[in-house]
This record gives structure tokens, C-alpha cells and sequence, in this order.
């Protein structure tokens, strides 16, 4: 990977800058679930697409995917996660714009 993008690891480079967070606030397990399309491997065939939880921050799925901001693949997956833990999350769903 430092081959393939070698300023991304100088800017993420610890103590290279300060990240604020703000405050989280999340009811309990399984009330808002979190997806987000990771590119850092896209430009060599790899865009991943994971959704975790965030009141335990556990990964519930990681996949590859063809194109992490299609609408049809994204929705694929959360169907799949509904499946595989017998329901959705009880309040919300956050995704970023996919941009």
C-alpha cells in the first residue's frame, strides 16, 4: 500500500494532524448501524464496503465489492445483514453520500 498511495500514508501519519471527534452517543447494541465505502484499495481493483455498529464499534460485515458507491450493491448487502441478524438495526441507518 505506501506503493500505491504514498502521500495518503504521510498524511495519516501519526501526529500529523489533530483529528477532532465529537461526542457519541448510541442507546445500546444494534440501534444504529453505520456504512461506509473504504476506496484506499479501489485503485487497484479492491473498493471494500463495511457497515459496524456503533454503540460496540464491532465490524458486522466487510465486503469487496465491483463499485463501492453503487446504490444496488450497498442495498444488496444491507439486506444481506438484515438476514444474518434477523432484523434491522431498531432506530437508524448512517451511510456517508458515497463521494
Amino acid at each position: 500500500m505506501h506503493l500505491q498511495d504514498p502521500e495518503g500514508f504521510t498524511i495519516h501519519e501519526p501526529g500529523s494532524k489533530k483529528i477532532k471527534h465529537g461526542v457519541l452517543v448510541s442507546l445500546g447494541p444494534h440501534h444504529e448501524w453505520s456504512g461506509n465505502g473504504h476506496d484506499k484499495l479501489a485503485a487497484i481493483g479492491f473498493p471494500i464496503w463495511g457497515v459496524h455498529d456503533v454503540w460496540s464499534g464491532k465490524w458486522l460485515g466487510l465486503w469487496v465489492v465491483p463499485n463501492n458507491r453503487r446504490q444496488k450493491a450497498v442495498a444488496l448487502l444491507f439486506l444481506h445483514l438484515i438476514n444474518e441478524y434477523g432484523g434491522q438495526p431498531s432506530i437508524t441507518m448512517t451511510s456517508d453520500s458515497g463521494l
